[in-house]
């Protein structure tokens, strides 16, 4: 069985090697290979940190765990809030949102954007970023008008060209 694994292994690497030396010009080719491998080093890197997150709940809170790893890799925030709230589903995720944001500042936008995609209510982040002390414009964008979903209070009716279809 292993030996049908490894020819497997071997055609796979044959046919993928082809693939990019007949590349076009264009550069599609490439652009999926390096799909490919950002994909592969995304699931690297959250399998590394769902370990460690399964190490740090045996000890911890759900909120010191997201601080912990937050602190320790920055870069690694969103990926740890990912994790620990599959983990802990019944933790609040506006609060495991701030203890990112306090933990991890300069992953602002990474952590709202994971956040979002967790579920948050957009309306929450800039209250969130407030509390943490970061720019709220950095994870809403800054309207003078307040949230866009309002109504017009004036409405406006298109105008035609003026002439009449009779």
């Amino acid at each position: 069985m292993k030996r049908k694994g490894f020819v497997v292994n071997i055609l796979w690497s044959a046919g993928l090697a082809f693939s990019v030396m007949a590349a076009p010009e264009n550069g599609t080719q490439t652009d999926n290979v390096s799909a490919v491998a950002s994909n592969t080093a995304t699931s690297t890197a959250q399998a590394r940190v769902g370990q460690q997150v399964d190490q740090l709940f045996t000890a911890n809170s759900p909120l010191d765990v997201v601080r912990i790893m937050s602190e320790e890799s920055p870069l690694d925030a969103p990926l740890v809030l990912q994790a620990v709230y599959r983990k802990a589903p019944n933790v609040s995720l506006e609060e495991l949102v701030l203890a990112a944001f306090n933990a991890a500042p300069e992953s602002a936008l990474a952590i709202a954007s994971m956040a979002l995609d967790l579920g948050l209510d957009a309306t929450l982040l800039p209250g969130l970023a407030i509390t943490a002390n970061i720019d709220p414009t950095t994870v809403a964008q800054a309207t003078a008008a307040g949230p866009a979903t309002q109504t017009p209070i004036i409405r406006r009716h298109p105008r035609g060209s003026g002439i009449s279809p009779s």
